[in-house]
């Protein structure tokens, strides 16, 4: 069972990257967005979160979108930190919290085990 319930909310475990990275994501019908920290983030509730933030830069085939590659809700924007233009994106929810993005691709896979990531050739 890859779905899981917890104090008011269910929530799944991705699989993100290569290697992959667990990444424990809501899931909640107020949002059309997947998201999760990224280790450039800062504060961003790293208490509040399960897993590590992802580490981008250890994932083979992780890749920032370009701004030709944008989807519908995300705008083309400068990056805060790189210097460079990023599709970028922003929720915010009717308690008052919000956060800001980047679009990025990689690859992921939901379910498996909790603890550890399936071994390649195992599915």
């Amino acid at each position: 069972n890859s779905l899981y319930q917890g104090y008011g909310t269910h929530y799944l475990d991705l699989w993100v990257g290569t290697p992959p990275q667990r990444q424990t994501v809501i899931i909640g019908t107020g949002s059309k967005y997947a998201a999760f920290p990224c280790s450039e983030c800062d504060d961003c509730g790293d208490t509040h979160h399960i897993d590590r933030y992802f580490e981008d830069e250890k994932s083979d085939t992780f890749q920032i979108n370009d701004c030709g590659s944008c989807y519908t809700y995300a705008r083309c924007l400068p990056s805060p930190s790189k210097g460079t233009n990023q599709c970028r994106f922003r929720e915010a929810y009717h308690e008052g919290s919000s956060w800001n993005a980047f679009e990025a691709s990689d690859l992921v896979y939901i379910g498996g085990l909790h603890d550890a990531a399936l071994k390649k050739g195992s599915v």
